[in-house]
């Protein structure tokens, strides 16, 4: 009996046992899970993820964006000369006052596609009475009608600066002030060049310090105290070290007056003096004065050398009296630059675009338009004596053969 005792006893104590594993077991079943973790890369970034979420959609990197690049457009013209022919032609006898308007707008597309157009104005302003060559001066509507065509800033150091002395000097800059058209190559004295060294175009975060010089002035000196930018190595030093401490432009952009009239290629005193501002650091310079097209280069950075440059030798004639050919016509040069996120600028694209001028006879009277060549090669109906088309399609074929036979990266464009 008592061993039977004993046996119940053994039995009823596993039987415990048993039912306890299987209480912690179901226990154990229904605990959740310790949080497990799993590194997953997702665009070559670590993420960390819980297990249970690994089926789930893995959360997306936050793309940090790179700081855009700032850019902006350049439009640069050649010369805009005041022959008498001009002056008479833009004379309107019913309200005895001087139009230019008409002259510029079959152009005025072109020049206002650009933020910030220049040009170089061979004339002096306001002075009475008006005058073509040798000594220009031409009405103040002039400049007016230059601003309506799209025009921001003109360059006034050339060889005509000092044709109405000081008289004219300082009105052409008067004039220029109160159109509000920016200016830069003759000052009314040397403290307003300290003031005012070059034109500084602000725009698209970019600040761009436009210098101007002449290679002379036809022998007339400026009258004291206005001052002429002169094509002289030390005047060109001495500017470009105030202008970089003083203002520290982004850039600096030489728009200079030299070179051999009627050549279609550029002197050795060109090149020369292009090498000299490459050398102070002025990497782009855009030429005037051959009147007629010159050759464009672009040298493009390589290993060999970091630095760019690039130059126009001549624009040729926007728009003047001169009826010989190739003096009948021009080129805008459009430019574009581009500043990285690290500050610095650079040359994104460079091209031209060819200008014709013509000079119609309406009912008896001369009349000017600037014409964009290349639209109008496909429209000699437009055009009342065949002659003119004629003569602009041959300065056309000229300019297209000399440019693609001497440019260096630049092309022509067209719209």
């Amino acid at each position: 009996m008592k061993v039977f005792k004993i046996v119940c006893l053994f039995i009823i104590i596993l039987l415990v046992q048993s039912a306890c594993v299987s209480k912690k077991e179901v226990q154990k079943k229904n605990e959740p899970e310790k949080e497990t973790i799993i590194e997953e890369t997702v665009n070559e970034e670590k993420v960390v993820v819980k297990k249970e979420e690994k089926k789930k959609e893995l959360p997306q990197k936050v793309k940090v964006l790179k700081k855009a690049d700032d850019e902006i457009s350049l439009l640069f013209i050649g010369d805009f000369m005041g022959h008498m022919d001009q002056i008479k032609a833009a004379y309107n006898k019913k309200t005895k006052t001087y139009e230019y308007d008409s002259c510029f707008s079959k152009i005025k597309p072109i020049l206002s596609d650009a933020d910030v157009t220049l040009g170089n104005l061979e004339v002096t302003l306001g002075v009475k009475p008006y005058s073509g060559y040798p000594q220009f001066s031409s009405p103040p509507s002039y400049a007016s009608a230059i601003k309506n065509a799209g025009v921001d800033i003109l360059t006034t150091s050339n060889n005509h600066s000092c044709d109405k002395r000081k008289k004219g000097v300082e009105r052409t800059i008067h004039v220029l002030d109160s159109l509000n058209i920016g200016h830069t190559g003759t000052f009314i004295s040397a403290v307003e060049k300290t003031k005012n060294p070059a034109y500084v175009i602000h725009k698209n975060n970019f600040k761009i310090a436009v210098i101007s010089y002449t290679y002379g002035t036809n022998g007339l000196k400026p009258t004291a105290p206005n001052v002429v930018n002169y094509l002289k190595k030390e005047t060109i030093k001495s500017d470009v070290t105030y202008i970089n401490s003083s203002i520290s432009p982004d850039q600096i952009i030489a728009f200079v007056h030299w070179g051999d009239q009627y050549k279609d290629l550029p002197n050795k005193s060109q090149k020369d003096m292009f090498a000299y501002f490459k050398s102070l650091g002025v990497n782009i310079v855009i030429g005037a004065h051959p009147h007629v097209l010159q050759p464009m280069e672009w040298h493009k950075a390589t290993k060999e050398n970091e630095q760019e440059s690039l130059v126009v030798y001549s624009l040729g004639n926007f728009v003047s009296h001169q009826r010989t050919f190739p003096r009948d016509g021009g080129a805008v040069f459009k430019l574009w630059l581009k500043k990285g996120a690290d500050n610095k600028v650079k040359i994104k694209k460079a091209d031209y675009f060819l200008t014709w001028v013509h000079e119609p006879v309406v009912s008896g009277n001369k009349e000017y338009y600037v014409l964009p060549a290349d639209a109008y090669t496909s429209k000699p109906e437009t055009f009342t004596r065949k002659k003119d088309y004629d003569k602009m399609m041959r300065y056309v074929k000229h300019a297209r053969k000399l440019l693609g036979e001497h440019n260096k990266n630049i092309n022509e464009y067209t719209k």
